[in-house]
């Protein structure tokens, strides 16, 4: 009877994405209807020579289509959910697409890109060959809590037929594993920005997860992430497998080496430092894919600006970039503020965060805007910081608290009026930097759209 409905569910899930996909409907909605036909769909797929999961707060999205890239570069094929979630219904949409009527994957390799609080409902449906986990940090308080919350919900479903690919500066998700899986590590050396006390907001490892005792650091990268040690009882992260050296933030390059001979010469976006930490763990995974060093190489050389978070165009002599942060969490709207740091001339720059009365992703909690790094908008080269939607107040209130002045807040609670004040205030050579959340999309292309009609389409 299972056999007969996973078969029914295949039929249906496929004349569904058939239908749908002219019309860009939800690519989740054949998951969502084959799970309803038969529930344990997702274990019932004959699943390829190799399957690659990519889960963490933050680089999912980004690390997982790189991989999916240089994997089909190396000429395997693969395939990913890239066009849809990243919970059970949104692989389930996938991989019907690619299966026979009995459910066998075609491809070569599967790269799944997984929710971390969804690990009970897919590991236990199926074993990964291999678990990349970027980072853990404190991400959406009413969803996940806390970063050790979600470790637990990953580490109680790994399975010791599962090889882990670790990142060796993050002393929380580092430890995922421990005696239940053979583990690989990746790291970043120290860089001329580290530090030796936590510069940012937050740090969310502070004692040792061993004794408990107060931790140091030989360096920090950015908030928790860099070299922990107990100077009490020892404790300190594995010596890791692939480093990061050289790291260039002028050129946006660095280096990889590994510990069988591996020395790769690598570019990355520059002012993105998230993404280093995210290459070099792709890195570790093709290798153990025994994808060539050349094929990594120049598979990240050619998508390194084509990471879909950042876009630069230019609208005459109006330069706009647009930094696609992730909802709610403030370790990535931090990282991303950063960029700010590595620019020079006079900008303006656009803040926009969910809006409270938006029906579907409306959210009141805003602690989140307190844990987040506003200190690169203090740099002297901005002109303005307009704010948009209905939480232009809170987030001109959190402003305020962490001291600063409001002669340069811009607040417009319709997006609309934001949008015709920046094409007013655009002057020639200027530079416009918009921060934004997923949700805000096309508040962005609206801008864009009136920065065309005013200064020529984007270059």
């Amino acid at each position: 009877m299972g056999k007969i409905r996973f078969l029914i569910a295949v039929i249906i899930g496929k004349i569904v994405y058939i239908i749908g996909k002219p019309f860009g409907r939800s690519t989740n909605l054949p998951g969502i209807i084959m799970l309803k036909i038969c529930p344990d769909a997702l274990s019932r797929f004959k699943m390829p020579q190799k399957t690659v999961c990519v889960t963490g707060t933050n680089g999912k999205t980004g690390t997982s289509n790189l991989l999916t890239h240089i994997i089909r570069n190396s000429g395997k094929s693969v395939i990913n959910n890239s066009k849809g979630s990243n919970m059970a219904t949104g692989l389930v949409s996938a991989l019907v697409t690619d299966s026979t009527l009995s459910g066998k994957i075609k491809s070569d390799v599967a790269v799944m890109e997984v929710d971390e609080r969804s690990s009970q409902f897919i590991y236990t449906r199926f074993t990964p060959d291999i678990i990349l986990c970027t980072n853990l940090f404190r991400d959406s308080i009413m969803r996940n809590g806390h970063s050790e919350f979600i470790f637990d919900k990953i580490n109680d479903y790994l399975s010791a037929d599962t090889t882990l690919v670790l990142n060796g500066n993050d002393g929380i998700s580092g430890l995922l594993g421990e005696n239940i899986c053979k583990r690989v590590f990746f790291s970043v050396d120290k860089t001329e920005r580290s530090t030796d006390e936590c510069k940012d907001t937050v740090c969310d490892l502070l004692a040792c997860p061993k004794c408990h005792r107060k931790l140091t650091y030989e360096y920090y990268h950015y908030n928790h992430i860099g070299v922990p040690k107990c100077e009490n009882c020892g404790f300190q992260m594995p010596e890791s497998d692939f480093v990061a050296t050289d790291v260039d933030f002028e050129n946006g390059t660095f280096k990889v080496v590994g510990k069988n001979g591996e020395n790769l010469a690598l570019s990355y976006q520059k002012g993105n430092f998230f993404n280093v930490f995210n290459i070099t763990g792709a890195v570790a995974v093709c290798r153990l894919l025994e994808i060539d060093t050349e094929t990594i190489e120049n598979s990240v050389e050619d998508i390194s600006s084509k990471t879909g978070r950042f876009d630069d165009a230019r609208f005459g002599g109006v330069e706009v970039v647009s930094m696609l942060s992730k909802n709610q969490n403030p370790i990535s709207c931090s990282q991303s503020l950063k960029y700010l740091d590595s620019t020079d001339g006079e900008k303006d720059v656009v803040l926009l965060i969910t809006d409270s009365n938006d029906s579907v992703h409306g959210h009141e909690d805003i602690s989140w805007l307190y844990d987040t790094d506003f200190s690169p908008l203090k740099n002297n080269n901005i002109k303005n910081i307009f704010i948009g939607g209905t939480r232009c107040y809170d987030l001109a209130a959190c402003l305020e608290i962490k001291g600063f002045g409001t002669e340069k807040l811009k607040l417009f609670t319709d997006y609309s009026d934001l949008a015709n004040e920046l094409v007013r205030e655009s002057d020639k050579d200027r530079k416009v930097v918009v921060y934004f959340e997923l949700y805000a999309t096309k508040v962005v292309k609206m801008i864009k759209d009136k920065m065309s009609i005013k200064g020529g389409e984007g270059e």
